[in-house]
């Protein structure tokens, strides 16, 4: 297994992706046609389950996009299921100290380095693949991503980075302007700073940093702004989008 955001992100590339956050295999699979880099499959917020993150994943084999799973929480139980069904990827959402890092990371990575436990099934293709050699490789090909939500993790984000075995960190917009209180207030200085600082850790670091975008042009503006994570909202929020602007167009909506 080679994991091909790890690689992208090596070299320098920006790479893109969406969230799944509907139980339909035809969704990944028609989006799978687009050039994609990854998608998060969203388990906090989306209504899924493990068997739905597994159907979600079977249209994505053979194909160059990394499945990435968003988990509820910092649960190992549900990062190693999710994992043993063959996410390649692991976000998990409200990280904000250092020890909340290791514990992610633990998680997601096989003995003596962490403590998930061995039983691999979807991840070697349910035995027609070596899980020698899925042991072997999974430490270091598993990504892993946190999120900074909260005004403490964005205090504590170099903290955090500066664990071996996290890949990056990945803001989410509404979460860590709600901590800040001043919710959804984007052109806030005080919200801007805390971006910013992430952004800074991240850079020095070398490491992912992502970022929600509302927009093509939103995304263009992290791009240049030096995120290298990019996330192009969700499935439903372009498929409103997609409608919208044809009703529009029709002459149906203003």
């Amino acid at each position: 297994m080679v994991n091909k955001v790890k690689e992208k992100v090596a070299r320098g590339e920006v790479t893109y992706g969406t969230w799944i956050t509907m139980a339909y295999p035809e969704i990944t699979e028609a989006l799978s046609n687009l050039p994609f880099d990854w998608f998060v499959i969203d388990m906090e917020h989306a209504p899924l389950e493990v068997k739905d993150v597994e159907f979600l994943m079977m249209p994505l084999r053979g194909t160059n996009i990394v499945p990435i799973v968003r988990v509820p929480w910092n649960d190992f139980v549900v990062i190693k299921r999710v994992l043993d069904a063959g996410a390649q990827g692991i976000l998990v959402p409200q990280v904000s100290t250092k020890e909340e890092a290791i514990q992610a990371v633990k998680a997601c990575r096989y003995p003596p380095q962490g403590i998930r436990g061995v039983g691999p099934r979807r991840c070697i293709m349910y035995g027609f693949q070596s899980a020698k050699e899925y042991f072997k490789k999974a430490n270091e090909e598993i990504l892993v991503i946190v999120q900074i939500e909260t005004e403490e993790g964005a205090k504590n984000v170099r903290e955090i980075l500066s664990v071996d075995g996290i890949d990056g960190v990945f803001i989410g917009p509404n979460d860590l302007s709600a901590s800040l209180g001043i919710f959804q207030e984007f052109n806030n200085p005080k919200y801007i700073a805390a971006v910013e600082e992430v952004l800074k850790a991240a850079k020095e670091a070398k490491k992912i940093a992502g970022i929600m975008t509302q927009d093509p042009q939103d995304a263009l503006d992290k791009i240049k702004k030096g995120f290298n994570f990019i996330a192009l909202r969700h499935d439903i929020a372009y498929m409103i989008r997609g409608y919208t602007d044809a009703f529009k167009q029709l002459g149906v909506l203003k």
